[in-house]
């Protein structure tokens, strides 16, 4: 097995730090209430798919697509972003914890975004997001029948 050059994994490296900031400029927006801003941070020709929802293409759709999600009133944290790349494209998934208002009614969502990412001019971005909800539940709530989670078999995320 041919060894990877300094440089190389040097690349690898800061591309998933750059990826890791990415992940976390998108949730920044969201708890900075600039949520209309998210679609800034996909590529030209990117795809999205929330929650079971049909999918959106390219960055126009996805912005007219956050317009109207209820993100604008949401707090979000991630955990747990694991990041492989080859310093062109990569792949990656996080889990959310999300505190969404939704009908005036204060919510708890956990569920896992799957990323897919790509280089462009040197910057970035998201390709595709799929946002898998695990459960979203009211306060108060108990969340012990959504556990333990049926994980889908391997191949179909």
């Amino acid at each position: 097995m041919a060894e990877t050059s300094i440089e190389q994994r040097l690349l690898v490296l800061e591309s998933i730090e750059a990826i890791r900031e990415l992940r976390c400029r998108y949730h920044e927006l969201v708890n900075e209430d600039q949520g209309p801003r998210l679609h800034e941070l996909f590529a030209p020709d990117a795809t999205i798919a929330y929650g079971g929802r049909p999918e959106v293409h390219g960055r126009v759709a996805i912005r007219d697509f956050f317009a109207t999600f209820p993100v604008q009133h949401a707090r979000q944290f991630v955990h747990n972003h694991v990041v492989h790349t080859d310093g062109r494209t990569g792949r990656g998934y996080s889990y959310l914890d999300g505190r969404p208002v939704k009908d005036g009614k204060s919510w708890y969502v956990v569920g896992r975004f799957d990323d897919e990412y790509v280089r462009l001019d040197g910057a970035w971005l998201f390709q595709r997001v799929v946002l898998t909800v695990h459960y979203m539940i009211e306060p108060g709530q108990g969340w012990d029948a959504h556990l333990p989670r049926q994980v889908p078999a391997q191949g179909q995320r």
